[in-house]
């Protein structure tokens, strides 16, 4: 297994995964083989093999704890399926919450002090995409009507984290603390509500804290774009458009105007401001999402778009620097008969690409979060196909929020017809370009005002 583990360091996942598959029969601890197996697909770009994976580690695991993590990872990497529909969706859920049974939450804690006190609990607090929309509420709140605290369980800090550390009024890091004693340690600091950043990423672990009801309201959202499925989280944090087919959510709906506000950080701010509109003499499409995203549907609608469009190109853009995912990418375009295609691996100079592309064609059915936010405040537009899932409405509603509704459709032949359409009229380009709305994008003050009233409100 430590063969494997060197392999997959190394960037050698294909290896790594037949190294696996030839010690799995014997394994002792079988759900350790299966997890690696997961990361090894990741690496892969194989959502699919890495979902089942995850399910089989949590299968074949003897601890619950682990259990539900490998439980979270694999309800994470069915988002990246196009076949996930809400009933599936509802089952596991429903699965993942049963892992929670034995677990004895505390008893509510009686309101003492004047201000109400808010607990924000994260992976970590490090720069992110999530980072992105939810910086203002640790910035930019109410001092004299909230208490809040932030709650990382990663020791791991940069720039951003030691922001957060001067901007709230405590901040605790508790890598090495267990779940329970680290619910202790947020009732005992009086929290009222608490805010989960993580839901199912990482591993579930914010959730395997919040298990325990430490705050007697509990949300989650903006950092995770589903139901968490978990009874000891009261609502999840949405709007109008992101959750109105809600029939997965176990949660209650904490409806803001507007879920998301965009935040940019300084190096967004200067990228946006030394950039130059290059005129390409060719269009170029766009599509700077995690390659797990790539679905065959969506891969299909390029080649009918770049077919209807034969003097255009577009440039895929990796969220990670994996050689491993670049080459595979490369023969999958070859399998769908996709030429006039860049495959670039995720590098920190990818704001580049945006002087060179025209139109973002965002995935589908998991759409971009923060790509898509970013690329608005860039000013180049981004076509999505919108669907029913939270998970499949985050682009949308970002968009909706910039004022791009034009750019919303729901089915495959209408995002081909607009991408072809809008190719062929620069000018029908332009204006939408103009009518990016990035000051409503972007108004933070007006989201946090929202948020921690509604907070108050209940």
């Amino acid at each position: 297994m430590e063969t494997a583990r060197k392999l997959l360091g190394s960037g050698k996942p294909q290896e790594a995964l037949e190294r696996l598959k030839k010690i799995l029969p014997t394994a002792q601890d079988e759900w350790r083989v299966h997890e690696l197996i997961g990361a090894a697909f990741h690496d892969l770009c194989d959502a699919e093999g890495a979902a089942q994976a995850y399910f089989n580690a949590a299968c074949t695991d003897k601890f619950l704890r682990s259990q539900r993590g490998h439980f979270s990872n694999y309800l994470f990497a069915l988002h990246y399926l196009p076949q996930l529909d809400a009933p599936t969706l509802i089952h596991e859920l429903a699965v993942y919450n049963s892992l929670y049974r034995d677990v004895e939450i505390f008893p509510p804690i009686k309101r003492v002090a004047e201000k109400i006190s808010v607990a924000f609990l994260s992976p970590n607090f490090c720069d992110s995409s999530a980072a992105r929309f939810y910086e203002a509420l640790l910035t930019d709140y109410d001092r004299e009507k909230f208490f809040v605290t932030a709650w990382s369980l990663s020791a791991e800090e940069d720039a951003f984290t030691e922001k957060i550390r001067r901007n709230v009024d405590g901040y605790f890091e508790i890598e090495e603390t267990s779940f329970f004693e680290a619910a202790e340690k947020i009732r005992d600091v009086g929290a009222e509500i608490l805010i989960d950043l993580g839901g199912h990423t990482e591993g579930g672990a914010t959730l395997q804290i919040a298990a325990y009801r430490p705050a007697r309201v509990q949300l989650c959202g903006i950092g995770y774009f589903d139901s968490t499925g978990l009874d000891a989280i009261d609502y999840f944090i949405g709007d109008d458009f992101l959750t109105a087919h809600d029939e997965t959510f176990t949660e209650k709906i904490f409806t803001l105007e507007n879920a998301f506000a965009f935040r940019p950080n300084a190096r967004m701010i200067r990228e946006k401001n030394s950039r130059r509109a290059l005129p390409h003499k060719n269009f170029t499409f766009g599509s700077l999402n995690n390659f797990m995203k790539l679905s065959d549907d969506y891969l299909a609608a390029v080649k009918k778009i770049l077919d209807a469009v034969p003097d255009a190109k577009i440039i895929f853009r990796d969220t990670t620097p994996l050689e491993s995912r670049q080459k595979i990418l490369i023969e999958r375009l070859k399998t769908f008969g996709i030429e006039r295609a860049e495959v670039r691996r995720g590098a920190d100079d990818f704001f580049t690409d945006y002087g060179a592309i025209d139109l973002i064609l965002d995935t589908f059915p998991y759409a971009g979060g923060m790509m898509t936010a970013l690329a608005l405040y860039m000013g180049v537009p981004v076509l999505n196909l919108c669907g029913e899932l939270a998970a499949n409405r985050t682009g949308a509603d970002i968009l909706r929020i910039a004022g791009l509704d034009e750019l919303i459709v729901t089915d495959a032949d209408a995002y081909i017809k607009i991408a072809v359409d809008l190719a062929k009229n620069r000018a029908q380009l332009a204006a939408l370009t103009e009518k990016i709305f990035v000051d409503k994008l972007t108004d933070t003050k007006t989201f946090v005002d929202d948020f921690y009233g509604r907070l108050e409100a209940i």
